[in-house]
């Protein structure tokens, strides 16, 4: 499961007064941007968790969570998504040492035998021109090398800590958005 679905119950007197005041099209277009909006927020909300969770920095782990498709008036659904690609380990902070590379995930730092960043006997290695890849042999021989990788977000995602966190930030956040989106939309705008 990589997608997150986000499912409240909106039935409060205040929602039902501010729903009464307004007719279709101008409320299906109030709730779309409720359920946009708390899709936005859960995303940024999504990122600093899985960033915090995988140890990486936060600018990737939002390349990684996406919102496909948006809600529109019509659906009043949106999809937040975590990529099921998996993370090149050079994002997981990884130094070479000469026992191979250690690299912090999931908060712990983990040791790849035999793999490495730069080239050259120690102490005097250089850098290989691959940007700072991790690459282990795929045999015993020089080559072929393969690259190194870590986890992925969507395993972050299915993660019960971090899911049931991102379903209470949705809820709260919808309800919210709603109320403030349906007010925004009851106010007579100019009119007498």
């Amino acid at each position: 499961m990589s997608s997150l679905v986000i499912r409240v119950d909106w039935e409060t007197a205040e929602v039902r007064a501010l729903m009464a005041k307004l007719q279709e099209p101008r409320l299906s277009r109030a709730l779309s941007v409720a359920v946009n909006n708390s899709a936005r927020q859960v995303q940024r909300f999504a990122a600093s968790l899985i960033a915090k969770q995988l140890s990486i920095k936060l600018a990737r782990a939002r390349r990684g969570i996406w919102i496909m498709p948006y809600s529109r008036p019509e659906t009043l659904t949106a999809t937040v998504r975590g990529s099921k690609s998996q993370i090149p380990l050079k994002a997981f902070k990884a130094k070479e040492t000469p026992a191979g590379v250690v690299a912090s995930i999931w908060g712990q730092k983990k040791l790849y035998p035999g793999a490495f960043i730069r080239g050259g006997r120690f102490p005097a290695r250089v850098p290989l021109q691959m940007g700072e890849h991790v690459f282990k042999r795929a045999g015993s021989r020089r080559f072929p090398i393969r690259k190194e990788a870590g986890a992925s977000i969507a395993e972050a995602f299915v993660q019960d800590a971090i899911t049931k966190a991102l379903v209470a930030q949705g809820q709260e956040r919808l309800m919210a958005n709603i109320k403030r989106q349906l007010d925004r939309y009851s106010r007579s705008r100019g009119r007498s």
